[in-house]
């Protein structure tokens, strides 16, 4: 049964940051989602070299949605009083700036926040950072070279292999307390917790591509059982190495494109991409009070793991991708014709894709309408697979779209899915920006999120546009 207007309580979107390949914010990647850019450019030679043959002997990329110089932070902004060394995670810092820069969209300031009941729900977890791997190399690493060496040369007397080990120690990057604790995962909640001088609940959390659904359903949670006045949630995924490249394509289809090309036929693989999205999350009641800027209402989310002898079978993805969209519409109280359109997974993984459109076409295909009526689209073609922050970035393209009320265009596709190209289909590829036009003065906008991680997991989110009135 549908939810009455009155039997709920909203939670709306009053603050947006990111940072993706060539947008250093909101409205620059905006702008190049309008554009229609395809914001790729090539892997640095040596790590192209390094990374073929793949240790996997599958695709290697040559290209990446890469973040560059906008992976940096505002050492001002921060209220930073200590050098940064290059033995510490600086994913922390970058995590942090995209905090402060949600807030300030919203309207706060570090100075005028409820410290105590603000919420940090954090989609994170690299294999690799700078801290991790210095630990490692101080340690572990650093013992393996010893023996390798001793093995090498068993004549080496132990005062020797200390000078080795001496040598080796200090042409790393000096350990610290700050360093090697930056390293944990948890450091990164902590870390942004501590300096804004937040005493709510700060977790981060891991589930993959889909980190940034469960991150904001945890935030909605923390606003609904009154944990948290302000919730901020969201996903990064920072620089990737070619090692992480290379262990990733065990898992990953690559494509050796220069160009991530979503429902296409022609389409071999998907392209990484890097950044992050953060979203600062209110209860209706209190945006409209404080008078805030409202981007969108987040009406529910559906998130469904398979079971581990269900994790690799491929025919299985349609009906978890069904579940969780169908888990999402019925905790919204709404039917599928209540969506206009579909900010789909869109990786560019032959059939990945091809289950999402089948997926799609069998649900929306059960309304009756003669035409067309549900656009579609996936940031992927523009910012890449970036990972564990792909949520976050199509949460924030469906977001945008709400709020400016205009259907974004795809990346241009020469060859789309026939299916999808048929005028039969319930779905149509969008081409061109065009405003988001609602049929009835009782529907508002909605769209509907679909995230895919590699394990299967399934995850939907539904958005809606506010029309004002009362909470």
């Amino acid at each position: 049964m549908p939810t009455s207007r009155t039997s709920r309580e909203d939670i709306v979107i009053t603050g947006v940051s990111c940072r993706f390949a060539d947008s250093p914010d909101p409205v620059a990647f905006w702008r190049n989602i309008l554009q229609r850019r395809a914001l790729f450019t090539p892997l640095a030679p040596e790590e192209q070299e390094r990374g073929r043959p793949n240790i996997f002997d599958r695709p290697f990329p040559t290209h990446a949605a890469q973040l560059h110089d906008l992976y940096a932070y505002d050492a001002d902004d921060q209220h930073f009083q200590r050098a940064v060394t290059t033995g510490e995670n600086q994913d922390v810092f970058f995590m942090v700036q995209l905090v402060i820069d949600a807030l300030r969209d919203s309207g706060c300031t570090v100075g005028n926040l409820p410290t105590d009941r603000v919420s940090l729900r954090l989609g994170y977890v690299p294999q690799f950072n700078a801290a991790s791997v210095n630990w490692l190399q101080h340690t572990l690493f650093l013992d393996q070279t010893l023996d390798i060496i001793q093995k090498i040369f068993p004549q080496a007397d132990a005062s020797q292999l200390e000078g080795v080990r001496a040598q080796l120690a200090a042409s790393l990057p000096k350990p610290s307390p700050y360093a090697f604790m930056s390293a944990f995962n948890c450091a990164m909640a902590a870390w942004v917790a501590h300096l804004l001088g937040l005493a709510g609940p700060a977790t981060v959390l891991d589930a993959g591509g889909v980190s940034a659904h469960q991150a904001v359903q945890h935030a909605m949670d923390d606003l609904l059982a009154r944990r948290a006045d302000i919730a901020v949630a969201g996903s990064v995924q920072p620089p990737l190495s070619v090692r992480m490249l290379q262990g990733l394509g065990g898992a990953l289809t690559f494509s050796r494109a220069k160009a991530l090309q979503p429902f296409s036929r022609e389409s071999d693989g998907t392209l990484p991409g890097e950044g992050g999205a953060l979203f600062v999350l209110k209860r209706l009641k209190d945006a409209l009070r404080q008078n805030d800027r409202i981007y969108a209402i987040i009406r529910s989310t559906g998130i469904v793991t398979p079971s581990l002898e269900h994790l690799w079978k491929t025919p299985l993805a349609p009906e978890r991708m069904r579940r969780a969209f169908t888990r999402a519409l019925c905790k919204a109280g709404l039917a599928p014709d209540a969506i206009t359109y579909v900010e789909a997974h869109g990786g560019g993984v032959p059939h990945v894709d091809q289950a999402e459109m089948n997926m799609l076409q069998t649900l929306f295909g059960e309304c009756a309408s003669p035409h067309p009526h549900v656009g579609i689209g996936a940031v992927k073609g523009n910012v890449g697979n970036t990972l564990w922050s792909a949520g976050a970035a199509s949460l924030l393209k469906a977001t945008l779209a709400i709020y400016h009320r205009v259907l974004p265009p795809n990346v241009e596709i020469e060859k789309p899915y026939l299916r999808i190209a048929s005028a039969k289909s319930p779905l149509y590829l969008l081409e061109e920006a065009r405003p988001w036009v609602c049929g009835r003065a009782s529907a508002p906008r909605r769209a509907e999120v679909m995230t895919v991680d590699f394990t299967g997991t399934s995850a939907s989110a539904i958005l809606e546009e506010y029309r004002g009135g009362e909470a």
